[in-house]
C-alpha cells in the first residue's frame, strides 16, 4: 500500500477548513485513508473522488459532497503521489463505470472537450479505447464511456490534428495526442468497423434470405446493442419477424415470450442483440442475490447458459463471440390499442431468468401515451433510453433492481452505488425499474406479471 507523508486540510465546499495538519496518506485499490498527527482520520473510496486537480506541488481531490481534500508539503515525494494516486484513481473509475471487464485495446494521454446535453467539461484526460467501448477518464470531471456501436461519425482535422467524435447530438473533440493522434485515429475507426462488421455478420445469420440491401437498411435500423421495432424490420421484409422467432428465442423461453407477445400495444415490440462479454478474469457470472428469498432457489443474475444446455447446442458463432438477444414489449391499457405506461424486457436467449418490468414515461409525461399521435413517438424514445441504459450495463442485472440500502450497505455492491451516482442513465434506468417475474413455471410467472402491472 502506497504510503506518503505530508500535509492536508479538509475543506467545505465554500472553502473553509473543517480540519487540517500533517498526516500520512496511504491507498489501496479501492481505498484511500488520510490519517493526521492528532485528530480523527479521513477514509473514502477512491470512487467518491470526483475531481483530480495538480497545482504547483500541491494536489486538489475534489469529493462527489462537494468538499475538498488539499495535499501539500509532500517535496520530493509529490511527483510519485500524483502519479500514483492518479493511476489507483484511474483503475477505480473504470470499475465504478463497470467497464473492467472489457477488452483493452490501447490507451492514450490527451485532452478532452466534450459537448452533451447531459454534461458538458474541458479537461486532461486519459483515453482508453476498448474493443466495445471508448472511455474518457478526465481529471476534471466524472470519467464516461460510448459504446462504440453507437458511434455515428469520427472526423480528422489534418490542419489542427484535432478528432472529432460523435454519438448523438454528442459531441467528443480531443487534442494533445501529440504523435499519438494518427495512431488513435486509426485504431478507433479500425474498432468502428470492426463492430459494424460483426453485426452485419449476426444480421445476415439470422435473416440469410434478404438480399444485400436489405440486409444494409436491417443493419441500419437494427445496430449492434441498439433494440429495433419489428413493424419496421417487417417493411423491409415479411419474413423478418418470423425468422427471429425462431432463430433468437430459446425454446424454453417461448411460453413466455408468446404471454409477452398477447399483451403489447398497437405499436408492436421491439428486437436487438449484442455481443456480451464475461466477467473480468473470467469469473463466473454474478449471482442474483435477491432470487433466494423469492424462488428458494439461486439464480444467476447475468447471462448464462439455459440448463440442460451442453456445448454441441452452442453454434460455431457463439463460441467465438457470444451473443445475447432480447426484446421490449411495450404493453398494451385499458383502452383498446393504446399503450400502458408499461414495457416489459425479456433476455431471449442465453439462459434469461427473469421478465423485467420498467415504466416506458414519467408519470407526469405518461398522458402522451394514450394520445395516438403522441404515443409511437414517446415509445420509441423511451425504448431507445431504456435500451441503452441496459445495454451500458452489459445486462448486468444487480444495479437495477437491488434496493438503495444493498448498494449502500453491502460492501461488494459498492461500485453499483458509485454507478448509480456517476451515471445519469442508470439513475433513470433504476427510478422506472417496476419489478421481475422470474421463470419458474408459466403460472407463477404470470401471478408475478400481474402483481407487478397492479401496482405500476
Amino acid at each position: 500500500m502506497p504510503s506518503f507523508s505530508g500535509r492536508f486540510k479538509y475543506l467545505e465546499s465554500g472553502g473553509a477548513p473543517l480540519q487540517e495538519g500533517p498526516c500520512r496518506l496511504a491507498f489501496a485499490e479501492e481505498i484511500l485513508t488520510l490519517t493526521p498527527v492528532s485528530g480523527p482520520p479521513l477514509a473514502l473510496d477512491l470512487g467518491d473522488i470526483d475531481g483530480f486537480l495538480p497545482g504547483d506541488y500541491e494536489l486538489s481531490l475534489k469529493l462527489y459532497t462537494g468538499r475538498v481534500i488539499l495535499l501539500t508539503h509532500y517535496a520530493k515525494d509529490f511527483q510519485n503521489l500524483c502519479h500514483d494516486l492518479l493511476e489507483a484513481w484511474r483503475a477505480r473509475m473504470i470499475q465504478c463505470l463497470l467497464l473492467e471487464d472489457l477488452e483493452e485495446i490501447a490507451r492514450f494521454d490527451g485532452f478532452a472537450q466534450l459537448e452533451a446535453a447531459e454534461v458538458s467539461f474541458s479537461s486532461r484526460a486519459e483515453i482508453r479505447l476498448y474493443k466495445s467501448n471508448l472511455a474518457i477518464l478526465p481529471e476534471k470531471a466524472t470519467g464516461f464511456s460510448w459504446r462504440i456501436a453507437d458511434i455515428d461519425s469520427v472526423d480528422f482535422d489534418e490542419a489542427t490534428y484535432t478528432l472529432g467524435v460523435r454519438s448523438g447530438s454528442d459531441r467528443l473533440i480531443l487534442t494533445r495526442l501529440a504523435k499519438r493522434t494518427r495512431e488513435f485515429s486509426g485504431k478507433l475507426q479500425e474498432t468502428v468497423v470492426n463492430i459494424s462488421e460483426k453485426g452485419a455478420s449476426i444480421v445476415h445469420a439470422l435473416l440469410p434470405f434478404l438480399t444485400p440491401d436489405q440486409t444494409r437498411r436491417v443493419t441500419e435500423l437494427m445496430k449492434e446493442g441498439r433494440a429495433a421495432p419489428v413493424s419496421g424490420l417487417n417493411a423491409i421484409h415479411p419474413k423478418v419477424e418470423e425468422a427471429l422467432l425462431k432463430n433468437a428465442v430459446d425454446k424454453a423461453l417461448q411460453p413466455y415470450f408468446d404471454k409477452l407477445k398477447e399483451k403489447v400495444t398497437g405499436e408492436g415490440y421491439f428486437a436487438g442483440f449484442k455481443f456480451i462479454r464475461p466477467e473480468a478474469g473470467g469469473a463466473a457470472p454474478e449471482q442474483d442475490a435477491g432470487a433466494t428469498a423469492e424462488t428458494g432457489e439461486s439464480i444467476p443474475g447475468e447471462i448464462a447458459r439455459p440448463e440442460g444446455e451442453d456445448d454441441s447446442a452452442m453454434n460455431d458463432e457463439e463460441e467465438t463471440e457470444p451473443v445475447l438477444h432480447w426484446f421490449f414489449f411495450p404493453l398494451k391499457g385499458g383502452t383498446a390499442g393504446t399503450a400502458s405506461n408499461i414495457v416489459a424486457w425479456e433476455a431471449a436467449s442465453r439462459g434469461g431468468r427473469a421478465t423485467y418490468f420498467f415504466r416506458l414515461l414519467p408519470p407526469g409525461d405518461a398522458p402522451k401515451l394514450q394520445d395516438r399521435a403522441q404515443a409511437p413517438a414517446a415509445i420509441l424514445e423511451a425504448i431507445r433510453r431504456l435500451n441503452n441504459a441496459i445495454v451500458l450495463l452489459n445486462f448486468r442485472r444487480e444495479p437495477v433492481y437491488l434496493p438503495d440500502a444493498s448498494l449502500e450497505t453491502q460492501p461488494r455492491f459498492r461500485r453499483y452505488a458509485i454507478a448509480v451516482r456517476k451515471i445519469p442513465s442508470l439513475r433513470r434506468l433504476r427510478a422506472s425499474f417496476l419489478g421481475r417475474a422470474l421463470h419458474t413455471t408459466v403460472e407463477a410467472w404470470e401471478k408475478q406479471v400481474e402483481a407487478i402491472i397492479a401496482k405500476a
